[in-house]
C-alpha cells in the first residue's frame, strides 16, 4: 500500500469533516490488523501532513463470522471453535479510518 497517498487520504477525510474555527489538537486512526501497511511509516506519514498534532493509531483485531453456524470469533481461532467449519468471512480487522478526533476553538 502507497503509505504517502494514505496518509492524505485521511488527512483529508479529517479536515472536511473538522468544523470551521478550530484547531485539531490530534486523531486517532483505527487500522485492522488485516491491513497491510506499517504502522509506524503511517503514523511518521501522518505526522508529516499535520505537524505538532497527536497521531494515535488503534489496531482493531481480526473478527471473524461463520457462514454456517453464525458464529463470531477471533480471526486467530479459525476454523469456528463452534461448529468447525472453515467457511467465514472476516467482519472486522480491514478498518482503515479516522476512528476519532479532538479539538478546541481557536482564540
Amino acid at each position: 500500500m502507497d503509505v504517502a497517498h494514505i496518509a492524505d487520504e485521511l488527512v483529508a477525510a479529517l479536515r472536511s469533516q473538522l468544523p470551521s474555527g478550530v484547531r485539531l489538537d490530534g486523531f486517532e486512526v483505527e487500522v485492522g490488523e488485516h491491513v497491510d501497511i506499517d504502522h509506524g511509516q503511517l503514523r511518521a506519514a501522518l505526522e508529516v501532513r499535520v505537524p505538532g498534532v497527536e497521531v494515535k493509531i488503534a489496531v482493531v483485531e481480526g473478527l471473524l463470522h461463520c457462514l454456517d453456524c453464525g458464529a463470531q470469533y477471533p480471526a486467530d481461532e479459525a476454523p469456528c471453535p463452534v461448529c468447525g467449519s472453515a467457511r467465514a468471512e472476516l467482519i472486522h480487522g480491514h478498518e482503515l479510518s479516522v476512528r476519532r478526533a479532538w479539538a478546541r476553538p481557536v482564540s
